[in-house]
């Protein structure tokens, strides 16, 4: 249950990983608030950490590289 005037972020078929990739896309082009992120993918502060060293990997990769 959500408390009045919050909304409870949509179920995603996507793994925490993802979502997590997703916010630290979000939080790199500054398109929201921080808090923001975090709540909308359902995710946290601790979920970011684990998964930055992969979306870094993941951004530096050079074009046509799919390993």
């Amino acid at each position: 249950m959500t408390a009045a005037g919050t909304t409870s972020p949509p179920f995603s078929p996507l793994s925490r990983q993802h979502r997590a990739w997703i916010a630290l896309y979000s939080l790199d082009s500054y398109h929201r608030k921080r808090e923001e992120v975090l709540r909308i993918n359902d995710i946290t502060e601790e979920d970011l950490q684990e998964f930055e060293e992969s979306w870094l990997k993941l951004r530096c990769r050079p074009a046509g590289v799919l390993r």
